[in-house]
């Protein structure tokens, strides 16, 4: 998965640590969704951050990027 915080950030013109604040969301969850450090997100989170960008699809938020692990098909 990869998440487009970063880009909704820059066109925002809105820092880390301001949308920390804003949303309540913690500086290290903000902080790991911008980089792309994160092996899961939970519901919480990707409402607050798709109502404060006015997000109503999620895909706007996350994009599902497939890479072939070896996982096979059950």
């Amino acid at each position: 998965m990869k998440c487009k915080l970063a880009s909704l950030m820059e066109r925002e013109k809105i820092n880390q640590t301001q949308l920390a604040v804003a949303t309540g969301l913690s500086p290290t969850t903000v902080s790991k969704l911008a980089r792309n450090h994160f092996d899961r997100i939970d519901n919480h989170t990707v409402m607050v951050l798709c109502q404060y960008f006015g997000l109503s699809r999620i895909d706007d938020l996350i994009e599902l990027v497939i890479e072939d692990e070896g996982i096979a098909n059950a």
